[in-house]
């Protein structure tokens, strides 16, 4: 038996656009994203076929004559962000052996020329593939101007080797916060593939926990992020949000979420206080980390 998405994992492997990534894009767009002068972090691949492409702007009433079948196809994204009414689409790379406009290696700093220089900063699967990944990170934030959007879109969960890391939710918004100039707008997860369920991802701090999930399927996340203000970046270093009030209110709950709730029990029936312990950690695992927990992963529409 396949798993979902699995006939898709050579496409999803390059870096590019997947109808996810084009959905996701035109979901911006209706609910107001203007993409102005965008950058894509290295030279972006369309992996959706031209039909689907014409289906997909014509249903969200966007021009489509750059997928019409005697339309040129060069194989790469950028009358996508056009065809979304970019003002200019340009790549940057390590090398220019695709033709990127800009060559800059993510692992060192970005030079002040390409600060602030772009309304919309895309990363289509390139960051999970950097090693100094906080410095490839920053740098992409560092290219949007103020009111602009950093989008990415990388692997989450379950396929180690793809890339150098795996993300979490909370990285995202831990790092792309108030603290350093930055929203997140909107963050979606999904399994690898184009016919899976989105699900929009709960903040940590807002619901006051972790944000876990165990399965056993590859995903997915989407992130759109908007730069609110300039600002030195990263003066104070991002923690994982539970860990804060923990220090500061020094609860004993807090300190261990996974303690025995009836400390008495624990006292007069140690054996059926474990037990009882066990069942509880057992239910958090299988429903409260999972893709059924409705507080944490909120199942939406991939049009809306």
């Amino acid at each position: 038996m396949l798993l979902p998405g699995l006939g898709f994992f050579i496409l999803a492997g390059r870096m590019g656009l997947d109808i996810n990534d084009v959905l996701f894009l035109v979901a911006a767009k209706k609910r107001g994203l203007s993409l102005g002068d965008t950058l894509t972090i290295g030279r972006l691949d369309l992996n959706v076929y031209p039909a689907k492409m014409r289906q997909v702007m014509t249903r969200a009433g966007l021009p489509d004559a750059a997928f019409a079948p005697n339309a040129p196809d060069s194989g790469f994204a950028e009358p996508v962000f056009k065809s979304l009414g970019a003002r200019s689409v340009a790549a940057l790379d390590v090398s220019n052996f695709e033709g990127a406009e800009f060559i800059h290696d993510l692992n060192q700093p970005v030079r002040d020329e390409l600060k602030q220089r772009f309304d919309t900063v895309y990363d289509g699967g390139t960051l999970e593939h950097v090693f100094n990944f906080p410095v490839a990170l920053r740098n992409c934030m560092e290219m949007v101007r103020e009111g602009g959007r950093f989008i990415t879109h990388t692997c989450a969960n379950n396929w180690c080797g793809h890339g150098f890391y795996q993300f979490s939710p909370e990285l995202f918004y831990n790092v792309l916060s108030e603290d350093n100039g930055f929203e997140v707008e909107r963050m979606i997860l999904h399994v690898v593939g184009p016919y899976n369920q989105w699900y929009e991802v709960s903040n940590p701090r807002v619901i006051r926990s972790r944000v876990e999930l165990f399965n056993s399927v590859p995903l997915q996340i989407m992130v759109q992020a908007r730069r609110t203000k300039i600002i030195p970046m990263f003066t104070k270093t991002p923690q994982q949000s539970d860990y804060v009030p923990r220090w500061e209110e020094q609860s004993p709950e807090d300190k261990n979420p996974y303690a025995p709730s009836r400390p008495k029990l624990a006292k007069l029936l140690p054996g059926v206080a474990r037990l009882q312990n066990v069942l509880k950690i057992g239910w958090q695992i299988w429903h409260g980390n999972s893709l059924r927990n409705r507080v944490k992963f909120k199942p939406v529409k991939k049009w809306d």
